[in-house]
């Protein structure tokens, strides 16, 4: 009997990434995927997209726990990612994780937590 993980692995072989968005499946690929290969995805795609989506669910798990984890405190009036201290039109977002207390810029906030997922994803050793 053929598992999720079995075709995961044939599309891999054949050179095509399988991502899943939302109820859908996006295949990354080169050259075009074989027909057979193509045909089995639909067959399993319920079952794909629920590994899938599981799989996801999974690794942001582990990344906030990283994160959470590694969380260092910043001097108070001071940004953890710019280093800067405050501006009069961006304010900071406060951040808390147990008894550490940090600061970022409302317009560094989206940049510091792409540093900090990546920073995980190395150490995880979790494809992006």
């Amino acid at each position: 009997m053929i598992t999720v993980d079995d075709v995961l692995r044939i599309a891999k072989s054949a050179g095509v990434t399988v991502l899943v968005e939302g109820c859908n499946l996006v295949l990354e690929h080169d050259d075009d995927p074989p027909a057979n290969l193509v045909a089995m995805l639909r067959r399993f795609k319920p079952e794909l997209v629920n590994a899938l989506l599981m799989r996801q669910a999974d690794q942001r798990s582990l990344i906030t726990q990283w994160i959470n984890d590694h969380f260092a405190s910043s001097p108070t009036g001071v940004c953890a990612h710019c280093g800067e201290g405050p501006r009069p039109d961006d304010p900071f977002v406060l951040l808390f994780v147990g008894n550490d207390r940090g600061e970022v810029h409302g317009s560094c906030h989206a940049a510091w937590i792409a540093e900090r997922e990546s920073e995980a994803r190395r150490a995880l050793r979790i494809d992006p």
